[in-house]
């Protein structure tokens, strides 16, 4: 069984890839996103700061993932997971449930992740993100190194011939 990772800023393709890779492997899809819509309400209640609302949803994705993995079923985690340090802590938790993990890493060029930003604002096919909060995904963004067992995906990628190249 697979923890699949996924890695990349907004607007680079994450959750297309992800619903891809779930569906190809008929597998569940963890999203950090959907949780908050999920759950907005509720967090709206708290009154936490946007640091603390992400954080108690880090953790319920955490749990999911973990009761997946528990159960022997692999899972797709679709969020940013920007900094090494994270993913870590997901290898760790996929190593503790006997599962391996892999990063899909999305290198997106910055010129269409503009571009993919500005189409959304017209389209609104997804939900907008602060301007703010992309810059700075892209100053915490570490690339995944080759020893994160890390799957890269570049725009023009053939999608099928990347899913068979995916480990199960």
């Amino acid at each position: 069984m697979t923890l699949y990772i996924m890695c990349g800023v907004g607007f680079s393709g994450k959750s297309t890839l992800a619903k891809s890779i779930a569906a190809h492997f008929a597998i569940p899809l963890v999203s950090l996103d959907s949780l908050y819509f999920e759950h907005e309400k509720e967090l709206e209640d708290t009154h936490y700061d946007d640091a603390k609302q992400w954080k108690i949803l880090l953790e319920m994705s955490k749990e999911k993932i973990r009761g997946l993995l528990i159960e022997k079923t692999s899972v797709v985690f679709d969020n940013v997971n920007l900094m090494r340090k994270h993913r870590d802590e997901l290898r760790e938790l996929a190593r503790q449930t006997g599962a391996n993990a892999v990063v899909v890493y999305l290198d997106t060029p910055k010129d269409l992740l503009t571009e993919r930003q500005t189409k959304n604002k017209e389209t609104e096919e997804r939900h907008d993100v602060e301007q703010h909060y992309l810059d700075e995904a892209k100053k915490q963004l570490e690339i995944p190194s080759a020893e994160e067992a890390v799957y890269a995906f570049t725009p023009g990628t053939d999608v099928e011939k990347f899913l068979q190249q995916l480990p199960r």
